[in-house]
Order: structure tokens, then C-alpha cells, then sequence
């Protein structure tokens, strides 16, 4: 699907969630008696949230975060700037910059400003590559992958979950899938 039709859909949810309806963004996923509602979160919304990536200078740990003086310049997160910052070495880059275009690639296991790859990533169910954004990614997808009644949100179709491949979904996957979650989220830790 194009990022037009994706960013279309991140403010529609950002409209209804300031009409008062809670969009998802800042909920935590609900998996009580094994059931998980969707949270009706967008890559962008996770992106929101520091972005865990591989620094290109050290390859360690370093995080893409929005970096914002103040009010975000645009409704749509994925065009607010962001600033790639390695606390290990101290490495530093800003987007967009003077010698790149402003665009971004939302897809696979790359970070969608730098093109780095992303910290959260591991080879899963043969030859397929499990990946999150964040801690909060994580969050979502094990609570999603974990629950044995999947509940759509609001809307339905237009959210991250909803376009997870059928390899994730998979309940024959379902242990591993969740093995390696837990993998990458003890990469988080100090």
C-alpha cells in the first residue's frame, strides 16, 4: 500500500483520537483471558517512540527520535524531523539535511528516516525476518501473536496489525515467534 493511502489513514486516527476517541497510540494492549483487541496503532504511531537502530559509526545501540522544538510542524508524525543519536560513541545526524530529499521508507527492517537497520530485528520461522521498531512494537506484537482470540479495532484494515504477513500470524509459528521476542527484548537491556 502507498504511504499516501498510510499517511491518509495515521490522520484519520489522529483526528478521531482528538474527537476523543483513544486511537490506539497510547494504549497498552489488553490480553486478558488470552483475548487482544488491536490497539488500532500505525507504523507512524509507533515511530512516534524512539526508533532502536544499529549506529552507523560504532554499531552499537543508537535511537531516531522525533526531534521537535516545540508544537510538531505537521499533523502526520512521519514528517516530523527526526535526529539519530548514539550515546555510545556520539555520533549525530539530523532529518532531513541540507543533502538529502525529505522521504521516507516505511517497510522491512530498516529504520524509515536513516535507512539504518533497525536494532530490534532477528531471523525467524526459516527465512523470514521478525522486526520491531521500539520497545512498544515488541509490546504489541507479543501481545497480539500471544493471544489465542485476536479482536480487530476500529479500524479495521488500516492499522499495523492488520497488515502483518500470514507467516507472523501463524499460530504453528506462535512459540518461536514469541522466543525471539523475548530475545530482542533482552537485546534492550544495559
Amino acid at each position: 500500500m502507498s504511504n499516501a493511502v498510510d499517511q491518509a489513514a495515521e490522520k484519520k486516527m489522529r483526528r478521531n483520537k482528538a474527537d476523543g476517541h483513544n486511537g490506539g497510540v497510547n494504549a497498552k494492549p489488553s490480553t486478558a483471558h488470552g483475548r487482544f483487541t488491536d490497539p488500532d496503532v500505525s507504523l507512524y504511531a509507533l515511530a512516534e517512540d524512539a526508533v532502536q537502530v544499529v549506529c552507523p559509526a560504532c554499531q552499537g545501540r543508537a535511537q531516531v527520535a522525533p526531534w521537535l522544538d516545540g508544537e510538531p510542524p505537521d499533523i502526520c508524525s512521519a514528517w516530523w524531523p527526526r535526529r539519530l543519536v548514539c550515546r555510545a560513541c556520539g555520533h549525530v545526524r539530523n532529518w532531513p539535511d541540507a543533502t538529502r530529499k525529505t522521504m521516507s521508507w516505511w517497510s522491512g527492517p530498516v529504520d524509515p528516516y536513516f535507512g539504518q537497520p533497525l536494532w530490534l530485528q532477528a531471523n525467524c520461522c526459516g527465512n523470514q525476518t521478525l522486526w520491531a521498531l521500539n520497545e512498544r512494537h515488541l509490546d504489541i506484537l507479543e501481545g497480539y501473536l500471544g493471544a489465542r482470540h485476536r479482536e480487530r479495532g476500529k479500524f479495521p484494515g488500516l492499522t499495523m496489525l492488520a497488515r502483518l504477513p500470514a507467516w507472523l500470524k501463524s499460530a504453528k509459528h506462535r512459540s518461536e515467534i514469541l522466543r525471539v521476542i523475548g530475545r530482542l527484548r533482552a537485546s534492550l537491556s544495559p
